[in-house]
C-alpha cells in the first residue's frame, strides 16, 4: 500500500500543471526583466562609493574630501555623509534664533565650518590648525573650503544626517546650500549599494 500511495503521489505531481509553461513570451520577458532590475538594485556598483563622515577633526575632513573629490574625477558616483560632529564642516555660519539655552551653547562650543576644526594631533589650542593651514597654502593645496565647493560642483552628493540636526538644534538655514538632509536608512540604502565604503 505504500508503494501504491508513492505511485499515486508521483501521478498527481505529474499531472499538476505548470503555470510558468503557459507564459506568453511577453509574460517571460516582463519577468525576466523584474529579475534583472532586482539583481541590480541588490548588487554593489564598483563605481559607487559612499563616505561617511563622524570626526569633526580638520585633517579627517580634508582626507574624505579629498577621497570624495577624486572618485568624482575619475567618473565615480560619490556620497558624502556627515553625521554628529562631522556635521560641523557643512555649517555656513553660527545661528541662536530660535535655540534653547542647550541648544545655543553647543552652537558656541563648535566650530561653524571646516576651517574652524581643530586636528586630531598636536592641536595645541588651535596653534596646530593655524599652522597645518598655512602649510597647505604654502604648498598651494586646496583648503577644505574649496574641496567642499568643488564636491558641489562635481556632482558629489553631500548629506547631512537628519537625526544629528535634530540633537544638535542645527537648523537647515545655518548650513551651506545645496546640502541634502537625510536619515541613517538613507546612508544605509547608498552604502549596501556602493563597491566602497568608508567611515572617517
Amino acid at each position: 500500500m505504500a508503494i501504491n500511495a508513492g505511485i499515486d503521489s508521483t501521478q498527481q505531481a505529474a499531472q499538476t500543471p505548470n503555470h510558468s509553461v503557459h507564459l506568453s513570451s511577453d509574460e517571460r520577458l516582463e519577468r525576466l526583466e523584474q529579475k534583472l532590475h532586482l539583481l541590480e538594485e541588490t548588487t554593489p556598483r564598483t563605481n559607487k562609493i559612499t563616505l561617511l563622515v563622524f570626526s569633526g577633526e580638520l585633517d579627517k575632513v580634508l582626507a574624505g574630501l579629498m577621497i570624495a573629490t577624486t572618485a568624482s574625477s575619475m567618473g565615480m558616483n560619490v556620497t558624502v555623509f556627515f553625521t554628529f560632529w562631522g556635521i560641523n564642516a557643512l555649517k555656513e555660519k553660527h545661528s541662536y534664533a530660535g535655540k534653547d539655552i542647550k541648544e545655543r551653547m553647543l552652537d558656541m562650543m563648535t566650530p561653524a565650518g571646516a576651517e574652524s576644526m581643530g586636528v586630531s594631533q598636536l592641536n595645541m589650542l588651535g596653534a596646530g590648525r593655524i599652522m597645518l593651514k598655512q602649510m597647505m597654502k604654502d604648498k598651494a593645496i586646496v583648503s577644505a573650503e574649496e574641496l567642499l565647493e568643488l564636491a558641489r560642483e562635481s556632482g558629489v552628493r553631500l548629506v547631512a544626517c537628519s537625526m544629528t540636526m535634530q540633537v544638535m538644534g542645527i537648523r537647515e538655514e545655518g548650513l551651506m546650500k545645496d546640502i541634502e538632509i537625510a536619515g541613517a536608512a538613507s546612508y544605509l540604502v547608498d552604502a549596501s549599494r556602493s563597491g566602497c565604503t568608508l567611515f572617517i
